[in-house]
């Protein structure tokens, strides 16, 4: 019997390996009670540290989740600074609306403004940061998929993905694996389009003296 890994535990392993390398698994210094089940240690620095694995098994059900929508009923939704480039890039391949840096209070609640939109399914990059996004699109009655730290509450959220999503390069790596996983569920990713989708895309270049920063 071959003890040779399958190539899906291989890709598995990969992912993994990359969202380790790039922080995705790295929580904050406060931990709230409804995120403690996605947490599998404490550092010695005191910062919380996020399951990967929950990670990875969370954005597949939000891929999948998402890929019940047609893509003009999917508002993705990031004010943070690091979330916009990413939620940009996610919905270019994707077909969903984004709303990235800033949310207009109304979007989804007031039928009078001109940007005003009526989703089946909100997406937000950071329940804090989205905080409007999250509370109008619970008076809409529209579901809410959210990006968690150990620190977020979860409140109006019905699924959580819990990841750093407050880091420089957490918040890009994960919109692009996201978009990969979301053009699989709907049978639209393509070798040729697998092979376009790289994580570079979706990172803010910056200089190296920014970089190190």
């Amino acid at each position: 019997m071959s003890g040779e890994e399958s190539p899906e535990q291989k890709e598995k392993e990969t992912i993994q390996e990359l969202f380790v390398k790039h922080g995705l698994y790295i929580g904050s210094k406060i931990k709230v009670k409804h995120m403690e089940k996605f947490i599998y240690k404490l550092r010695p620095d005191g910062v919380y540290l996020i399951d990967i694995n929950k990670t990875i098994e969370r954005l597949n059900i939000a891929a999948r989740f998402i890929s019940y929508f047609k893509p003009e009923e999917v508002v993705v939704v990031s004010t943070h600074v690091y979330g916009a480039k990413p939620v940009q890039k996610f919905c270019e391949y994707t077909k969903c609306i984004p709303i990235v840096e800033r949310f207009e209070p109304g979007t989804f609640t007031n039928p009078s403004l001109k940007t005003y939109l009526e989703p089946e399914l909100v997406m937000v990059s950071d329940p804090r940061y989205d905080n409007q996004a999250v509370l109008e699109a619970k008076i809409a009655r529209i579901p809410v998929i959210a990006m968690c730290s150990t620190d977020n509450t979860i409140s109006n959220v019905d699924l959580v993905i819990p990841i750093n999503n407050r880091g420089r390069l957490a918040l890009p790596y994960a919109f692009w694996y996201l978009t990969r996983q979301v053009l699989i569920e709907r049978g639209e990713l393509t070798s040729e389009l697998a092979e376009k989708i790289k994580p570079e895309e979706f990172l803010e270049i910056k200089s190296q003296q920014e970089a190190k920063i």
